[in-house]
Order: structure tokens, then sequence, then C-alpha cells
């Protein structure tokens, strides 16, 4: 995908501030990631204005099934360069949660 896209999710639950703190620490470590913000229940991930690399889409993919947010957002990033992957394999555990039943 190219240009700056915003997530706008729900959630997540966090049992302890220790668990908040190494979520919010993956999230900064995840290169296309500009900022994350929360506001209420909703959280803002707003990431950088280029293509998202295969690398960073398997980081959010594991960070959203880890910490249980809904990963249908995540269809956006579906590219030509990336659908051997991504949506072309209907037995990896997200792709349900993304594109729904193969």
């Amino acid at each position: 995908m190219q240009g700056a896209a915003t997530l706008v999710v729900t959630g997540p639950t966090f049992f302890s501030p220790g668990d908040e703190g190494i979520f919010f620490d993956w999230l900064s470590r995840i290169g296309c990631i500009e900022t994350v913000r929360g506001e209420r229940h909703l959280l803002y991930v707003l990431l950088k204005p280029r293509p998202v690399p295969d690398l960073d889409l398997r980081e959010l993919i594991a960070i959203f099934h880890r910490y249980r947010i809904d990963k249908s957002p995540l269809k956006q990033f579906l590219s030509a360069e990336n659908a051997g992957w991504f949506r072309d394999d209907s037995h990896s555990y997200w792709y349900a949660d993304i594109f729904g039943e193969a």
C-alpha cells in the first residue's frame, strides 16, 4: 500500500502495566509505524507513507494476533507483491481473521 494510512482498532486489553509496556515497545519497533496513540478504547496507528514491507506486515499480524486485536483492517495491505504469502495461503493462522473463510 502506498501513502500514509491510519489503522483504527479497538483494544487491546492489558493484564498488567508490564504487558502494556511490552505492547507499545513492540509497536515502536515496527519500522512502518510513525506514531501510535490511544483514545479511550481505540488505538490509532499511523503508518509511514510508503508500502508496508513484508517483515513489518508479519509483525503487525503477530501483535494483532497475540493481543486479540481485530485483524481485518490489515486486509488493506494486500498487494501484488505480497499476495503469494499473505492472501494465497488460506492455511495460515491469520487468513480467516483477515480475509474471511477460504
